[in-house]
């Protein structure tokens, strides 16, 4: 695919430069670093890792980018003792590697730090493009679904135990025994979702203070392992509260609904207006800022939102993407309500990575 963009754009080589908090870089390189390296893909299908030499024999071992090339073997030391300045250096070395190449015509992507973008528009014809990588990622193999199952089996297991174990008085002392809890198994919850009354009406809203009738309990960690996510919520009922069980049982209808349709080849618009009217059908309609005011759902993988949406765009599903499914319903005087499932899309049908049961009611 890299190759084919070059040649559409009649260009000679890609350039990312990040570390391995982005997802792009991570997946183009199967490298964890801390600083930012440089990955170079050529329309010949080469590919290069520009590293410090302190990371070259790591690369060398864990990277899947087979020419590793240490900034030292490109005189970098010699360079920053003339120059003195660190960047200018580094920039030189980038520049050179591409003219040994015969570039002409570079692409960056948007996320390219301006710094590089700058100097290398005085050497080439710089165009911007949107990265690649992240339409490569949207179908998943079967090692990165193994990976989202596991992380998946991580949060109903941590979930269930939660459940088990509820004496929890305020949001916070919830969203922390979550976060705890699968830290000490190996996986990264940062902003937990649990919240009550009707703060709930916000449905990023992560809760704070004294839980009321109901928690809306959002877990969506990464693997500090592989670094691969999952995603998942229910809505868990402390007290009776007809009209939010109301709710929530039309968003649990809509979400069986729209998992029916889940397979190869349908269009994800498609799922997102039959949630739209089932939700209807059960006397809850969307205006402004209150109802359903979401997408029926996102991909998930080595980010927790990413390609493709299930929402008012046309975008076909195919077998191997990993999406979430999590209808909910959102009014400021009453609260909010939500139920999330991640998927794998298959042939026929879909398969649902995180099963647990949907109505919980702890009174």
């Amino acid at each position: 695919m890299i190759a084919d963009m070059l040649k559409e754009n009649d260009a000679e080589y890609f350039i990312m430069h990040a570390t391995s908090r982005d997802a792009n870089f991570l997946y183009a390189t199967r490298f964890k670093t801390y600083d930012p390296l440089t990955y170079i893909s050529g329309i010949d299908g080469t590919e290069i890792l520009l590293v410090p030499e302190m990371e070259k024999r790591r690369a060398e071992r864990e990277s899947r980018v087979k020419e590793i090339v240490s900034l030292e073997d490109m005189g970098f030391k010699e360079k920053l003792k003339k120059l003195n300045d660190a960047k200018i250096a580094f920039l030189e070395i980038l520049v050179s590697v591409l003219k040994e190449g015969r570039c002409r015509r570079v692409l960056i992507p948007e996320e390219l730090p301006s710094f590089i973008s700058f100097e290398l528009m005085k050497h080439f014809d710089v165009r911007v493009v949107r990265n690649p990588f992240s339409k490569l990622r949207i179908v998943k193999n079967s090692g990165e679904i193994e990976k989202i199952r596991e992380v998946s089996n991580a949060i109903t297991s941590t979930f269930k135990w939660l459940i088990e174990n509820f004496r929890f008085k305020k949001c916070e002392e919830v969203r922390r025994a979550i976060d705890t809890k699968l830290f000490s198994a190996g996986y990264l919850a940062e902003n937990t979702i649990c919240s009550t009354g009707k703060l709930s009406a916000d449905p990023h809203e992560l809760g704070k203070g004294q839980i009321e009738d109901h928690l809306i309990i959002d877990i969506f960690p990464k693997s500090m392992d592989h670094g691969y996510y999952s995603d998942f919520t229910r809505t868990v009922f402390l007290s009776k509260n007809d009209d939010l069980e109301e709710m929530y049982s039309a968003v649990v209808a809509a979400q069986e609904e729209a998992l029916k349709m889940m397979r190869d080849g349908v269009d994800a618009k498609d799922v997102h207006e039959r949630v739209k009217e089932v939700l209807s059908s059960h006397g809850y309609r969307t205006e402004k800022s209150e109802g359903f005011i979401h997408s029926t759902g996102h991909g998930v993988g080595l980010e927790v939102h990413e390609e493709p949406r299930i929402s008012e765009q046309s975008v076909i599903l195919r077998q191997g993407m990993v999406v979430t499914v999590e209808p909910g319903l959102y009014y400021k005087d009453v609260g909010g309500v939500r139920v999330e499932d991640t998927v794998v899309v298959r042939k026929n049908d879909c398969e649902i990575l995180t099963p647990f049961e949907k109505f919980i009611r702890l009174y």
